[in-house]
């Protein structure tokens, strides 16, 4: 049996080795494996890489010396682009699209639409101009005799220019309201009448208000013919028409807060002003507000948790005049379809109407 031991080791050792080198052959499986994978990753990543930039022409974005033409940019021709119109003359434009930005320049006797811009429009050394405008921003410098139709986020800028005259925005097209949502523009977020003026002269004013039933005839819409159809030029409004500085007529006002998140029943209460004799909007706006100012134009519902609730959030406010206007906007928020929007509304008691109507429309400027 001594001698049995060395020879019957040989077969186990033999074994061991052969289950030692099992792994070898196998590895060339596994290696093509490892190698397929980095190559399925790389496809995979080149599928995710973003679509290759289109690349923009200039000239596209530009309409320069032209004069007694009517051009129309339709929708999609812009594509949220900065647009230039300079040194035309007599002519008929309508940039129906989103625009990043717009400049007006060296421009006389032309009738302009500029479609939703998500900035800035910036007006410069124009004369005799009509011009409907849609924009967060509006400015003018070195302009004369020109007639403005807005709906603009934050105050109207005017410097170094004169009889200068503005209105309410009112134009409609198919497209209009998804443009608008794109831009940032909230329909009743409009503070087209309150001109800041850098060079206020109260004996002579710079600037003043044109009658609103002259707005929709400034614009020459048969230079549209083609492009725009007659069912949406016919189209009912759909940017509300406010009151802003001009006179109001009545002194009885009703003011009325949304919640964050009421869009609804903020688009339901304009359309119930506008159907109802005697009720005139105001004037309209949204903003973001800090605690303390919730705390002062929400303090009266005794809510004591709404002021933090409401931190950060956008808070809507319209104004509506007209007699009896406050009695009537409460009976409507109960015996009509708005009484479903409750948890959104609160109408802000009389006694306390004209102290934060003035604060939120006139005094608080929109916070960063």
């Amino acid at each position: 049996f001594g001698s049995s031991s060395p020879a019957g080791s040989a077969p186990s050792a033999i074994r061991r080795r052969a289950r030692a080198r099992l792994p070898c052959r196998l590895a060339p499986m596994g290696c093509k494996t490892s190698k397929a994978a980095p190559k399925a990753a790389a496809k995979a990543a080149a599928k995710e890489k973003p679509a290759p930039r289109k690349k923009l022409n200039p000239a596209d974005y530009i309409i320069s010396k032209r004069e007694s033409e009517a051009i129309v940019k339709e929708e999609g021709t812009i594509d949220g682009q900065q647009f230039n119109i300079e040194e035309c003359k007599d002519c008929d434009i309508f940039l129906m699209d989103n625009i990043a930005t717009a400049f007006i320049d060296e421009c006389e006797n032309c009738r302009i639409y500029i479609g939703p811009t998500e900035s800035s429009v910036m007006m410069r050394n124009c004369r005799s101009c009509d011009v409907m405008i849609a924009c967060q921003q509006f400015r003018s410098r070195d302009c004369f005799d020109c007639r403005l139709a807005l709906i603009c986020t934050t105050e109207p800028i005017i410097e170094t220019s004169s009889n200068m005259q503005f209105a309410c925005f009112d134009f409609a097209y198919f497209s209009l309201r998804q443009q608008l949502s794109r831009a940032g523009l909230k329909l009743w977020n409009n503070k087209w009448s309150q001109v800041y003026d850098f060079n206020k002269n109260s004996e002579k004013p710079n600037w003043s208000l044109f009658p609103q039933d002259d707005v929709r005839p400034m614009l020459r819409l048969e230079a549209c013919t083609g492009k725009v159809t007659a069912e949406e030029l016919q189209m009912d409004r759909l940017v509300p028409v406010t009151l802003g500085s001009r006179p109001w007529p009545s002194k009885e006002t009703c003011m009325v807060v949304f919640l964050p998140d009421g869009e609804e029943f903020i688009e339901a209460m304009i359309a119930k002003v506008e159907k109802t004799e005697g009720w005139h909007l105001a004037r309209g706006r949204s903003s973001v507000l800090f605690e303390d100012r919730l705390k002062t134009l929400l303090g009266w519902t005794k809510e004591s948790k709404l002021p933090s609730q409401c931190k950060g959030k956008e808070i809507t406010c319209l104004q509506i005049c007209g007699p009896g206007v406050f009695q009537q906007v409460q009976d409507a928020l109960v015996n009509t379809g708005l009484a479903v929007g409750a948890r959104k509304i609160r109408v802000v008691p009389q006694a306390h109407v004209e102290e934060l109507a003035m604060a939120f429309f006139d005094t608080w400027k929109d916070e960063v």
